[in-house]
């Protein structure tokens, strides 16, 4: 069970701006400091005693190896009652006068962190993760605060690891201490990249990738502005149930910064959504790629991945409606899926990737075909004040009359789309 945090005032046992902490079970001193809104340091002085430890509530019913410290996310205690250690002070002796005492952790462990110089202040913050031990459980890798009266904003996600780490990299965002993430995504599906598609270098304003191109490292980016009112918090697990070593992550984010899009400003309560879709659809079927019922607001993306047994899903067209509750066919956004993503012929050219829309995989053959893409829509906002669904749909019908298609939803089936297997992501300003 995740222990709680335990506080001793700086005070007892360290200058006034600063103070010793027992990190909740698994976190970093990086991510305990910085839920205090305080900088971790890198000193630690506890004599060669376990009486720091005991003070903070930790019960030290004996160590290992004498006590001295071997690894990096020591000094700590064992919480975990299913670890052999349990109830165990570890590496609390001979510790260097400065070290990297932030970043390591273990998830049976609470640290002994040394938080100081209050964080909350500054006009650019974030950290960076190197050669970090990338868990199967969700764990906490970054918190910040901003002062009351203060908006923050993150702008800017990169990480890197081997292509099968980074392809079952999940990174949860949460918002003014929400308790479920208002962005859990796959850094390449943000990127509008399905499949591993390792092809590289490329890169937009919003997102890329820097390192790849069937080489087995991978290096992701993304900036798009996440705003916030009070803190945020990023965590990081794997999906396989298997840990990886060597990951490196880097998130930066501002203080007071307004947030554009298409030109407009957007008011300091907006917050960002990613409304997501993983699963299967029958020849036809409507798919609601983005459904916000009520208020205000600006469709910001769209990416999506499907793979199909033929071409004939990108007869689709793509409808948005606003009010919610609009008629069909409401706005029609495209005449077809490819027209969506600026292209059209089942995309003839190839793929490409441009500063507004990508075609960034397209393999078709032997009666397979997967594919992505990303549209962006910051060149052509989609706002609403009344709600708003955006469709799209599985293949698509020709009226039996005019022999137009988008705008039955009964009618003559153009080709013979199949099941698809279908990842789409939505991003949308709410206020």
């Amino acid at each position: 069970m995740k222990q709680f945090l335990i506080v001793l005032t700086a005070a007892t046992i360290a200058s006034q701006a600063d103070e010793y902490v027992l990190g909740a079970q698994g976190d970093s001193c990086a991510y305990v400091c910085g839920t205090k809104g305080k900088k971790c340091l890198l000193n630690i002085e506890t004599n060669d005693s376990t009486t720091l430890l005991q003070k903070l509530g930790a019960q030290c019913n004996g160590t290992k190896n004498n006590g001295v410290r071997f690894r990096g996310w020591e000094p700590a205690y064992i919480s975990d009652p299913t670890h052999a250690d349990y109830t165990m002070c570890l590496g609390y002796k001979d510790l260097p006068t400065q070290a990297d005492y932030c970043n390591g952790h273990d998830p049976s462990a609470q640290r002994l962190c040394h938080c100081g110089d209050d964080e909350t202040y500054r006009y650019h913050f974030g950290t960076g993760l190197a050669n970090w031990f990338l868990p199967a459980r969700e764990t906490n890798a970054f918190f910040h605060r901003v002062p009351p009266g203060s908006t923050g904003v993150i702008t800017h996600l990169w990480t890197t690891c081997v292509k099968e780490c980074v392809d079952a990299l999940t990174i949860r965002i949460y918002i003014d201490g929400e308790a479920t993430p208002s962005i859990d995504m796959s850094p390449l599906m943000a990127a509008g990249v399905g499949f591993n598609d390792s092809h590289a270098p490329w890169g937009t304003k919003w997102m890329g990738l820097g390192a790849g191109n069937g080489g087995n490292g991978q290096a992701w980016f993304n900036n798009f502005r996440i705003p916030f009112t009070k803190s945020i918090r990023v965590t990081l697990h794997h999906q396989s149930g298997a840990p990886f070593g060597g990951f490196y992550f880097i998130v930066r984010g501002a203080r007071d910064m307004p947030i554009q899009v298409g030109g407009y400003t957007l008011p300091k309560t907006a917050k960002l959504l990613l409304q997501k879709f993983e699963g299967e659809l029958q020849p036809l079927e409507w798919l609601a790629v983005t459904d916000v019922k009520s208020g205000s607001g600006i469709h910001f993306a769209s990416t999506i991945a499907v793979a199909s047994n033929d071409l004939n899903f990108l007869e689709g067209c793509y409808h948005s409606f606003s009010p919610y509750n609009e008629s069909f066919p409401g706005v029609l956004l495209s005449t077809g899926t490819e027209d969506y993503f600026d292209s059209g012929w089942y995309f003839n050219a190839g793929t490409f990737r441009f500063p507004v829309s990508g075609n960034t995989h397209l393999v078709s053959g032997n009666g397979k075909v997967t594919w992505s893409a990303y549209r962006m829509h910051d060149q052509d906002p989609l706002f609403f004040n009344d709600g708003l669904r955006v469709l799209w749909r599985n293949g698509d019908v020709l009226d039996p009359t005019m022999k137009t298609k988008c705008y039955t939803q009964k009618g003559i089936t153009v080709g013979n789309p199949t099941v698809s297997t279908v990842v789409s992501y939505a991003w949308v300003y709410v206020w």
